[in-house]
């Protein structure tokens, strides 16, 4: 496939870079790939190298590779070897050639292998230009394809003369690529089928994936099948559709062919019958793409030669509205009128306020195909007259017209209201007569009775005038060989004229009627006042909920009769029950059918009444709801004005709009369509008072149906803020909650509200909750907003209202809610760092800046204290080399900066909604005291206790002083001498010798001190004993000493202070001359100041 020049080139290169091994003489091998040289990708290949049998080894080169690719011993018998590749891919693609060693020498190297891979990139497209259905010696061009880019084509025909082609791309106007390969002349002695592929010029062996096959249709001599449809030429879109073709040839397949159309779908061929064979092409169900002109061929076996094409099937779609351009049907009439005479000419008249390229008549039942009229332009209206003359029986019957545009000539609009064509006067005309009278009184009813002697099984009666209509009832064979029917006509009213004629015809011929009979007139009498009509529950219904309607006139009504416009024949009739004034009709389920204007008669013995006025029913609930929004808010100022939307997706042109309560007023608008395809209506309302209730509904419907509407809206309450005491609006988790946490909102005031409302700027719901009282003089709310979303960012408020009144309160202070960790498409995914200059310890005074920053795009960062109930610090971003940053400075610091902070970032498009929160960052301030409540607290607590402490060791002291005075007073007056002392008895030794202790100390004393002594041991309490110096100390020593010793002992003595505790020694107080002086003692001092 490549050329053999550049691969013996590349060959020639290769082996030159050899040294190793040289070639000789011997004949050169033979290789080739199997399964074939073009392999799918990840498919195995072997590639097989056939030489001399005396060969000993064989060697496998592949171009741009210096050294031998493989090598291979021979298999038995020894001529040849494989090379095998298990996965092909890319890597092996390229050119390949063998050659052999014997032992004398290497042979020529074979002829090159190009081994091509396939499936590399996603296959073109292959289609035949204009048609795959060739006539036999034609040509074809067919077009390879691809939006790929490829610069090379390449083209294979499978079957025996397999043959390839190859082409550069070109492009196109819609940046494809393509190549036109034409191919011809075509002739019925091959298969013509082939495939394409693609692929860069600069990897001429790596091809795309094939091409779906394309096989050209050549089309011969042999007798051409037949192709049916059951359906008829016009087929509505969406209906299911199967096309037969048949023939009285033994075909063994049938083609399918579309003029313009690329495919050619094959079945094969079935034989119901003898001599008959057949296949059937079902299209399911028809759109857009169905319509055009098909045909289709008979083949024999695997035959390439095919028979000639069928005549040509139009296909005609109906009812598809490309871009609304055929949306409006056309309308229909017939001059001079739809019963004609034989012989006569009659003209249909289709026309339509839309542009029309052509018009269309069919007629039902008719296989033949629809008459085509170009449309003429009269004053902006389009029409087109098709003239039947002269007319015959074959024309009676049912006619409908279509429209269609030049550039969708196969595409059909909705049809026209279907037109009934009747040719009269071929039999003779029936009698019509009026029983028991053709004098009726004022909104009674009469029977007309039409009859023949033709045998007649049909009779039809129609009424003349503006209100046109006719009836139709099947004949009744009377004794005396008449047939005849008996029509009912009533209440008759003289608003109206009253003027019949009737005809008969045979059920076989419907549009075949007799003559007309002679006209009938009925001559109206009575004037009774109209009763009164009404509906309930009310005259507008749901769906399938039952329904009363009430006739109501005077006690000497006999007979009620019910009357729904656009029916022939009363509707209903009732007897009163009893002898009462009113009847009633009962409709247990309420559907369309019921809706509409009604009217209700009675009847006395002296006449008809008058009709009562009519009553509208409506029927609610058969389309789905629209929505009703309030624009801007539904929350409206005391006076102002608001503005309502009601909206579907639909296609109602008509919205209506109801205000619930006292002064209930519906108003009607018609709908606008807007950008995105829905339909709305615009009511403006006010002035907003408090004085009513503003609840409201909407519903949608058609202009041509205007009682039948869609389910009422959910209803909006508009909220009128009043000047009552405004509530607080709290939430427990703080401003910025994570995405998925679960939240509520409280309501809650000091007034004692009924029920309270919660308000969200820009939203349009306002749920309300019955108001709760935790406590006496307090009632509140809680507003569940489930798992926070984005959705539930924004600000609110809440107000509150008294039972079911319309007035409610002033609203609560705005409440910001910012959600933190939802991810629209990514854009807050990155959380931003928070970091602190100079340091996260800082001195109360100094200045401290936080600095939060991001990569990514931030409108605004947000700084939060961790406990703070305050709102966030906000400042709009900076960017800076591509960061994005904000300063935010706390000056000066005091101890109420020391905390927790993290920082958020936003967009401007969702100010509401935040990024994760960075790292959290700990502000210490340093060197501020504990908190004054606390230090307070700690000295007192330490007053106390040294206080409590002191008051013991007083009371101890005293006690203990008061015991030695008197032991004092007892041991000098017994025993002066102290070597008599020890010889005394004591109940408690250790405060005996303490006393003594103290006593002896007293001795030692000058004589100054003497007398302190003897006025301590006479109970002397003046503050000299006590107070020992100038700043009020309160000192305490306990001189210790061992009443039995000889030897001094060590003294130990406390001094107690608020503050210290000190612990020391010193030397006893001097004994007097002769004793040994005291070793040093121990002592604790403790002092209150």
């Amino acid at each position: 496939m490549a050329p053999t020049l550049p691969a013996l080139l590349c060959l020639g290169l290769s082996v030159g870079l050899r040294t190793h091994v040289q070639a000789g003489t011997l004949p050169k091998p033979t290789i080739w790939a199997e399964p074939g040289s073009v392999v799918p990708r990840d498919s195995s290949v072997t590639i097989w190298c056939q030489g001399s049998p005396r060969a000993q080894e064989f060697r496998l080169d592949k171009e741009g590779i210096p050294d031998f690719w493989d090598r291979q011993k021979p298999l038995e018998p020894g001529d040849k070897a494989k090379f095998s590749i298990h996965y092909m891919g890319q890597v092996y693609a390229g050119s390949y050639w063998c050659y052999y060693r014997t032992p004398t020498g290497w042979s020529e190297p074979s002829d090159p292998l190009e081994l091509v891979v396939t499936g590399s990139y996603s296959k073109p497209s292959l289609s035949a230009l204009p048609s795959p259905v060739v006539t036999s010696g034609g040509n074809v061009t067919l077009q390879c394809a691809s939006r790929q880019g490829f610069n090379r084509f390449l083209l294979t025909k499978e079957g025996e003369d397999e043959s390839s082609r190859t082409l550069d791309g070109q492009q196109t106007p819609d940046r494809q690529t393509q190549a036109l390969f034409p191919v011809g002349p075509v002739t019925p002695g091959h298969r013509w089928t082939f495939r394409c592929y693609s692929f860069y010029r600069h990897t001429p062996r790596v091809w795309s994936a094939p091409s779906d096959p394309l096989e050209l249709l050549v089309s011969g001599l042999s007798g051409k099948p037949s192709l049916l449809t059951t359906q008829g030429p016009v087929v509505t879109s969406g209906q299911n559709l199967t096309l037969q073709c048949r023939s009285d040839i033994s075909y063994a397949r049938f083609a399918l062919s579309k003029e313009g159309g690329q495919d050619l779908p094959q079945r094969p061929a079935r034989r119901p019958q003898e001599g008959l064979s057949q296949a059937d092409f079902p299209l399911g169900p028809v759109g857009t793409i169905h319509g055009g002109r098909y045909r289709c061929y008979g083949g024999h076996g695997l035959s390439s030669e095919w028979s000639g094409p069928s005549e040509p099937l139009e296909l005609l779609v109906a009812g598809e509205e490309p871009a609304g351009r055929l949306r409006d049907r056309p309308s229909l009439s017939v001059r001079p009128g739809p019963s004609v005479a034989p012989g006569e000419t009659v003209t249909l008249l289709c026309q339509s306020g839309n542009r029309t390229d052509t018009f269309l008549l069919s007629k039902e039942g008719a296989a033949h195909r629809p008459l085509r009229l170009r449309s003429q332009d009269q004053d902006g209206r389009y029409h087109a007259e098709f003239s039947l003359s002269p007319v015959t029986s074959a024309h009676g019957g049912t006619y409908r017209c279509y429209r269609s545009l030049s550039t969708d000539p196969y595409l059909l609009s909705q049809p026209s209201e279907p037109l009934a064509l009747v040719v009269s006067g071929l039999y003779g005309k029936p009698s019509l007569s009026a029983l028991p009278s053709p004098v009726v009184t004022s909104g009674g009813s009469v029977t007309l009775q039409c009859a023949s002697r033709q045998g007649f099984n049909i009779f039809l009666l129609t009424k003349e005038g503006e209100d046109k209509s006719s009836w139709t009832l099947a004949g009744q064979r009377s004794p005396d060989g008449w047939t005849q029917v008996l029509f009912l006509v009533g209440p008759v009213t003289p608003g109206h004229g009253w003027r019949f004629r009737c005809y008969g015809f045979n059920r076989i011929t419907p549009w075949v009627w007799s003559a007309p009979s002679d006209p009938l007139e009925l001559l109206v009498a009575g004037t009774l006042r109209k009763p009164t009509i009404w509906a309930e529950p009310g005259s507008v219904v749901p769906l399938g909920t039952p329904v009363t309607i009430w006739c109501q006139g005077t006690l000497e009504a006999q007979e009620f009769h019910l009357d729904k416009e656009g029916t022939s024949v009363p509707w209903d009739r009732q007897k009163p029950p009893g002898h009462g004034d009113k009847a009633q009709l009962a409709i247990p389920q309420m559907t369309e059918q019921h809706a509409g204007s009604s009217q209700c008669y009675f009847r006395t013995p002296t006449g008809w009444s008058e009709p009562s006025d009519r009553l509208e029913l409506v029927v609610t609930g058969s389309y789905s709801k629209p929505s009703l929004s309030a624009l801007p808010s539904p929350v409206v100022t005391s006076g102002g004005s608001v503005t309502l939307q009601c909206g579907s997706r639909q296609g109602f042109n008509r919205f209506l709009l109801t205000k619930e309560g006292e002064d209930e007023s519906p108003r009607t608008l018609d709908g606008q369509r807007t950008p995105d395809g829905q339909t709305q209506a615009l009511f403006p309302v006010g002035p907003v008072t408090p004085g009513h209730r503003w609840t409201f509904r909407c519903y949608g419907f058609y202009r041509d149906t205007p009682r039948v509407w869609s389910a009422p809206s959910n209803p909006l309450e508009l909220l009128v803020p009043g000047l009552s005491g405004k509530p607080s609006l709290l939430t427990p988790q703080g401003p910025v909650v994570t995405s998925g946490q679960n939240l509520t909102l409280q309501c809650r005031s000091d007034v004692s509200y009924a029920r309270f409302a919660l308000s969200k700027e820009e939203g349009q719901d306002l749920p309300q909750r019955p108001a709760q009282m935790p406590q006496e003089g307090l009632s509140q709310a809680d507003f569940p907003l489930g798992p926070v979303g984005t959705v539930q960012g924004g600000r609110y408020r809440c107000y509150g209202g008294h039972g079911l009144s319309s007035e409610w309160s002033a609203p609560s202070e705005p409440l910001e809610l910012l959600v933190a960790g939802e991810e629209p498409a990514g854009r807050l995914r990155d959380r931003p760092s928070l970091s602190v200059r100079p340091g996260p310890s800082v001195a109360p005074g100094e200045n401290v800046t936080l600095l939060c920053q991001s990569g990514d795009r931030t409108d605004t960062f947000l700084l939060s204290k961790e406990g703070g109930a305050n709102r966030l610090l906000r400042l709009r971003s900076q960017d800076q080399d591509g960061r994005y940053q904000a300063e935010f400075s706390l000056s000066p610091v005091t101890s109420a900066h020391g905390g927790t902070y993290r920082c958020y970032r936003s967009l401007s498009t969702d100010p509401y909604l935040l990024s994760q929160p960075s790292e959290p960052l700990a502000l210490v301030v340093s060197g501020v005291s504990g908190a004054p409540g606390f230090t307070w607290y700690l000295s007192v607590l330490i007053g106390v206790s040294v206080t409590f402490v002191l008051l013991l060791l007083i009371l101890l002291f005293l006690f203990l002083r008061h015991r030695g005075q008197d032991r004092c007073k007892k041991s000098w007056a017994a025993d002066p001498g102290p070597e008599d002392r020890g010889q005394q008895s004591s109940s408690s030794p250790a405060t005996d010798a303490q006393d003594q202790a103290i006593c002896e100390q007293e001795r030692w004393q000058p004589a100054g001190g003497h007398r302190d002594f003897w006025r301590q041991c006479r109970g002397d309490t003046q503050k000299d004993a006590a107070v020992s110096d100038a700043h009020s100390e309160v000192g305490l020593q306990l001189d210790h000493r061992a009443a039995t010793s000889e030897a001094p002992q060590d003294v130990t003595y406390a001094q107690l202070n608020h503050s210290t505790v000190r612990k020391g020694t010193a030397a006893p107080p001097a004994p007097p001359s002769g004793e040994p002086p005291a070793e040093p003692s121990e002592y604790a001092a403790l002092a209150v100041r």
